[in-house]
């Protein structure tokens, strides 16, 4: 019996790639092993999928093909945008068993979004959305009533309010991961998605994901706050990225946003793509950092303090000071004896705010 490795690099969840591949063999009389370290296996094929591009991701590719060379195969968004699987294999249902999964299915009902922002890789990886799967049961088994999307931005597609009645009909628990696009929330969409039974990663908390990454986007939000509330208390979850090409009062009005509405935040550094570094600029500093770090959220505190801490070290890297304030604020409640770090050396901080702006 010919055997075949898999290789999952850095997924956070199941690898659908994977566990496709894993089906196609299977069903050609393969037997499959799956790793997650970079270790030798004596098999026939080798196969490999990275979904981020991070340093710690391309240690583990090196590894393998230090330990393969030519005779793994990698691909993913983390390496290559334009390779695909072969159609049959990306036909192929899911085969969960790979990872022993049960606790949710996994995969796309459309790819794609007519939208171009700089630090993502769907407009070049998927192009305009499209429907990419026939129906649910391509990948959802039977029995199963939780489902995670990963679709890009489904709401921008045009045959979605069938999509999310079918979703309501058939009574499935769904988790929009990757968010869903604010200025798509039309009436009808919205009394649509009411229906369905939205919920969080784990599935055990009714939430529904939408994103807000650039200042233009408020007016949004605000513009369909009813519909927001209408979700639910604590129910709406608004993922942010930062770090990219915002200034601090630029985050600052997203922030104040979150709070005006009671949505929940989630605060998301960006992590670079091939070829686009952070573009975060030279004046970022541009408001009264005190302003900032006085804000609280009701939720979601220790997601605010990764916030603080990329602006602690910004700051430094900006001035060549700590602000001892923002240090104070970051270590009040969490890891408390960090802050003497910092202490020991008085040297590198700073009482006095350095002032960037007009």
């Amino acid at each position: 019996m010919r055997r075949v490795a898999l290789f999952d690099i850095d997924s956070r969840i199941p690898n659908l790639a994977l566990m496709k591949l894993s089906a196609y063999y299977k069903t050609r009389g393969c037997e499959v092993v799956l790793a997650k370290k970079p270790v030798r296996i004596e098999t026939d094929k080798y196969f490999a999928s990275t979904v981020f591009f991070r340093a710690s991701s391309r240690k583990r590719i090196d590894a393998l093909q230090a330990l393969y060379g030519d005779r793994i195969e990698i691909g993913g968004s983390g390496i290559e945008l334009g390779k695909r699987l072969p159609a049959e294999a990306e036909a192929s249902f899911p085969d969960y068993g790979l990872y022993g999964h049960r606790s949710y299915a996994l995969g796309f009902l459309t790819r794609g979004c007519h939208r171009r922002c700089a630090f993502c890789v769907v407009p070049e990886k998927e192009g305009v959305v499209k429907q990419t799967a026939g129906s649910f049961d391509d990948f959802v088994p039977s029995g199963q009533k939780n489902l995670m999307l990963l679709d890009d931005n489904l709401l921008s597609f045009n045959g979605v309010e069938a999509l999310l009645t079918e979703m309501a009909e058939r009574r499935l628990a769904v988790n929009f991961s990757q968010t869903l696009d604010i200025s798509c929330l039309t009436e009808t969409i919205y009394e649509r998605l009411l229906k369905v039974d939205y919920r969080n990663a784990r599935f055990n908390r009714r939430r529904i994901y939408f994103s807000c990454n650039y200042p233009g986007t408020i007016s949004h939000f605000m513009a369909r706050r009813a519909m927001l509330k209408s979700f639910g208390h604590d129910a709406v979850s608004v993922v942010c990225i930062y770090g990219f090409d915002t200034r601090l009062s630029e985050d600052y009005a997203r922030w104040m946003m979150l709070r005006r509405l009671q949505l929940i935040p989630f605060f998301q550094e960006y992590w670079p793509i091939p070829g686009v570094r952070a573009r975060v600029p030279a004046d970022f500093f541009d408001m009264d950092l005190n302003e900032m770090i006085r804000l609280t959220f009701r939720s979601n505190g220790q997601n605010w303090e990764k916030y603080l801490r990329w602006l602690n070290r910004l700051y430094h890297e900006t001035f060549g000071r700590y602000y001892l304030p923002l240090i104070e604020i970051i270590y009040r409640y969490n890891n408390k004896h960090r802050i003497h770090r910092y202490l020991r050396n008085p040297t590198c901080l700073t009482r006095d705010l350095y002032r960037s702006f007009k």
